[in-house]
Formats: structure tokens, sequence, C-alpha cells
């Protein structure tokens, strides 16, 4: 198992995979951080890979692969405006759709974190009793930045 592998035999992916946080638009990359002790693996717009093939899904956004002593694990990010409680509907979609487009992919199997990044002013924070129920489904609400960390 290893992400670069999975990523290329995973349909749509396969010619998708870039450097460090490369697949991410430079604004969407500010909103990360990195720790010096992290190796990531690569990462994909998932969102450019499939829109093709799937252009009317609620597609998400990224895939980082991060190296973590002998195995890898996955972070789904999504990086999306958080101005209304209209914006959980929409993250909800989004969701919906990672959770039943993943199970058919060899990504599937790895350890993964699901992030949604705040694209701008934020009407909320993590602790929201809007966001219960995505946070119940494995969702964590970040903010406007996100660091990974070891």
């Amino acid at each position: 198992m290893s992400f670069s592998a999975d990523v290329k035999a995973t349909l749509h992916l396969g010619g998708a995979l870039c450097k460090g946080l490369g697949a991410l638009s430079a604004t969407d990359r500010a909103r990360i951080s990195v720790g010096a002790s992290i190796k990531l693996a690569g990462s994909v717009n998932v969102d450019a890979a499939l829109k093709t093939s799937q252009p009317n899904a609620a597609l998400w956004d990224y895939v980082v692969g991060q190296k973590q002593s002998n195995k890898e694990c996955l972070h789904w990010i999504e990086v999306h405006p958080a101005s209304g409680t209209g914006n959980i509907g929409e993250m909800d979609a989004k969701l919906k759709w990672l959770a039943v487009w993943m199970r058919t992919t060899p990504l599937a199997s790895y350890p993964r974190q699901i992030v949604w990044i705040a694209s701008g002013k934020s009407a909320f924070n993590s602790r929201h009793p809007a966001l219960r129920s995505l946070a119940n489904r494995g969702l964590r609400f970040a903010g406007g930045h996100l660091a990974l960390a070891a």
C-alpha cells in the first residue's frame, strides 16, 4: 500500500499526483502549514481530476498524503466558504459524495482526516451546534487554517 501507487490506480486520478502540496492552488496552499518534521507523500486536486467525469457532483477539493513512520495517512481537505449555515448543507453534500466515491477506490483503506478549511471569514467556530452532525460523520472544521503535525 502506497499513496502514490493507489492514486495512480484510482480511476481519473492517475496523472493528477503532485509533489508536496503542489496540487493545491497558491491561495489554498497558504491556508495550510506543514510542520518541519512532516513528510508529505504528495497531493491531488480531486475536484479538477474528476470534474469532467462527474460534472454535476459535489466534488471534494483535495487529498494530501502524509508519511508517518512505516505508514501513510490521508488528509481530505475541502476549502469552502463558512459564512453561514447554508454552507453546512453544501458541506453535507460534499461529505456524502466523498464517502460514496472513496469506497470505490484503494484510498479508502488509509487512516484519514477529513477537514473543512474556511475560505474566508467564518460565521462559526468548531463548536457551533450546526457543525455537530458533520463532526459526528468525521468532518473536522479547522477554521481558516490547517496545521499538519506529526
